[in-house]
């Protein structure tokens, strides 16, 4: 396995100072770039282990808060677990409300 190195960045903008997570292979080589947008829980451990998994097949990796105007990442508690669905009327019920 290909050893990587991963870190936290700050990228100097013109509205202030970006937090990043950049991850790459250990080698001092250079290496292809990916540009990995975080999702709308922000800069947290699940895009960074993404990003590690890309380095370890030999790709320099940029995972930046785009929320940086707000603050330094974490800016909110990311959900553990999916939200248990709620009970749906029956199609019949659904049918009948229509047809009334």
């Amino acid at each position: 396995m290909t050893a990587i190195r991963g870190t936290n960045a700050d990228i100097p903008t013109q509205d202030g100072t970006a937090d990043a997570y950049l991850a790459h292979p250990d080698d001092d080589a250079q290496h292809p770039a990916v540009l990995l947008y975080m999702d709308a829980f922000g800069l947290r451990p699940q895009p960074q282990k993404m990003a590690d998994r890309l380095a370890v097949a030999g790709y320099t990796v940029l995972v930046p808060n785009v929320f940086y105007r707000h603050g330094r990442a974490p800016l909110s508690r990311c959900p553990t677990s999916s939200p248990q669905p709620t009970a749906q009327p029956s199609s019949s019920r659904f049918s009948r409300s229509w047809a009334s």
